[in-house]
């Protein structure tokens, strides 16, 4: 699995703390996922019992360029 992360999130990876492990097993093998816009999809993942939704695009067969990802704190 190839990831490339957007200019945007190359930076907040790091400032959210995010492993690149939990990325690629959130988009691996989502809890949830769905389309949104600009054929964008959205996955969200409980890992560590925290739950990470990740927003990316896909471009060739098993590359994905994240655009954003976060945990979510209350839901």
């Amino acid at each position: 699995m190839k990831l490339s992360l957007s200019i945007h999130f190359q930076q907040a990876v790091f400032e959210r703390n995010i492993s690149i492990d939990h990325l690629k097993k959130a988009i691996r093998e989502p809890d949830s996922s769905h389309s949104a816009f600009g054929e964008r999809t959205v996955s969200r993942k409980t890992v560590d019992g925290k739950l990470l939704e990740v927003v990316y695009t896909r471009g060739g067969k098993n590359e994905y360029r994240i655009i954003t990802a976060y945990y979510i704190l209350n839901e």
